[in-house]
Order: C-alpha cells, then sequence, then structure tokens
C-alpha cells in the first residue's frame, strides 16, 4: 500500500502525529506491533502507574482521616479491585485512541514495523 506518512509506534507521539498527519489531508498509516494502541505510556508505564498511585493516594487519606475529621471505621483494601480499576484505565484509554485513529481515517497496521530504505517501511506480523 502507499501512504504519505508511515509512522511506527503508537505511543502518545505516534498516534498525535498520525492523527495531525491526517487532518492536513495526508494518506496516513500507523504501525504497531502491540495488540493495542498506546504504547508503553499508556499501557505499561505512565497511566497504570497514576491510576495505581491515586488508590494509593485514596487509601492513604482513608488511613489519615482522622487528623481532618473524617472517620472510617475498618478500612480495608482489595487489591484486586484496585487492579481491575488500572486495567480499566487503561482500557477505556486504548479504546479511545482506536476511535481517533477510526474517526481521522488512520490505517492501523498491527506488526513490527522497520524502515526498509527510503521512503519504505516493512512490517512483519499480522498486518505486514
Amino acid at each position: 500500500m502507499a501512504y504519505d506518512v508511515v509512522i511506527i509506534g503508537s505511543g502518545p507521539g505516534g498516534y498525535s502525529a498520525a492523527i495531525r498527519a491526517a487532518q492536513y489531508g495526508l494518506k496516513t498509516a500507523l504501525v504497531e506491533k502491540d495488540s493495542k494502541l498506546g504504547g508503553t505510556c499508556l499501557h505499561v508505564g505512565c497511566i497504570p502507574t497514576k491510576a495505581l498511585l491515586h488508590s494509593a493516594s485514596l487509601w492513604q487519606d482513608l488511613l489519615h482521616g482522622t487528623e481532618q475529621g473524617i472517620l472510617c471505621d475498618n478500612p480495608r483494601l482489595e487489591f484486586a479491585k484496585v487492579v481491575e480499576h488500572k486495567n480499566q484505565v487503561v482500557s477505556k484509554h486504548a479504546k479511545g485512541i482506536e476511535f481517533l485513529m477510526k474517526k481521522n481515517k488512520v490505517d492501523w497496521i498491527r506488526g513490527y514495523g522497520k524502515l526498509a530504505g527510503a521512503g519504505k517501511v516493512e512490517v512483519d506480523g499480522q498486518g505486514g
């Protein structure tokens, strides 16, 4: 297939570049090796960490709420639900990125992309 722009990697830089290129009217493809869009930041880095830190902050507030006049008898932590919440946050964002690709008519090519010379990208895997 021929594209004006092919972006390898669907992290924050990749998906925003793909959207912008498509908005400028360029035929755009986004190559991603993982099964979901979003890259490391969304799936194992920034976003999961922030979701877990938010839960930890709430837990700390419950444990030390008496200092501010907030009384919670017998607070308990259900870590499985904390992880489930984190997974839901990540999934929601990944689906949002996928929606933006469709809305902006960016083709999502599943596979491992690599540069293959001037003006060429090779994709190994599902969409290669």
